[in-house]
């Protein structure tokens, strides 16, 4: 009986830790300015006017520069997003540090492989889509775990899915691809999430 109490005490406060980290994930995404958001919705636009300056073959040699300034913009308007947050929210979760991990782990991820292809010349530059939306799949994966959200389910099986069409299809239009995948992925899941709490 004391064994079976323990055990039971026990399954409850997994469950409680669970929850807790959920609605602190939760939380660390969408009622902060998030940085998620921000950075999945510059990238996004910044693909698509890459896609759109390769199509029409307008502006390729300003290609560089579209994305130093998108980098200097993103990383500028960061900080102050971070200094805003700081300053609002001293406590910091343990959800929101796993949320930041998988966030830092996938960018720097992303960051390399396409380091590899356009310094190292290691593989064609438009492999890198697929490299990118294998770890980001990766990433969705996670999320759906702990934030218990269907939409990150499904995000991050269309990014494998478009990661395995584009290592055997690579070309101009995976750069559509990716600008839809990155504003889908920043938006869809902020709707259902706000969906389920005006439920509650």
């Amino acid at each position: 009986m004391q064994h079976n109490a323990i055990e039971t005490k026990q399954a409850e406060l997994e469950i409680s830790l669970i929850r807790k980290i959920m609605e602190d994930s939760r939380s660390a995404v969408y009622d902060k300015s998030s940085q998620g958001l921000f950075w999945f919705t510059l990238t996004a636009a910044a693909v698509l006017i890459n896609y759109l300056m390769a199509v029409t073959g307008t502006g390729l040699q300003f290609t560089g520069l579209l994305w130093a300034a998108v980098t200097i913009f993103g990383i500028l308007y960061s900080i102050i997003l971070a200094k805003k947050e700081s300053a609002k929210f001293k406590a910091k979760t343990f959800a929101g540090k796993i949320l930041m991990s998988i966030g830092i782990s996938t960018g720097v991820a992303n960051i390399m492989f396409a380091f590899a292809s356009l310094a190292a010349n290691a593989y064609e530059p438009f492999v890198i889509v697929s490299m990118n939306s294998l770890i980001l799949g990766m990433a969705f994966y996670v999320l759906s775990v702990i934030q218990q959200l269907k939409s990150f389910k499904i995000l991050s099986d269309l990014w494998w899915a478009g990661s395995v069409f584009f290592f055997f299809m690579p070309g101009i239009h995976s750069l559509l691809f990716m600008s839809i995948m990155l504003f889908a992925s920043a938006w869809i899941p902020w709707a259902e999430e706000r969906k389920q709490t005006k439920k509650n």
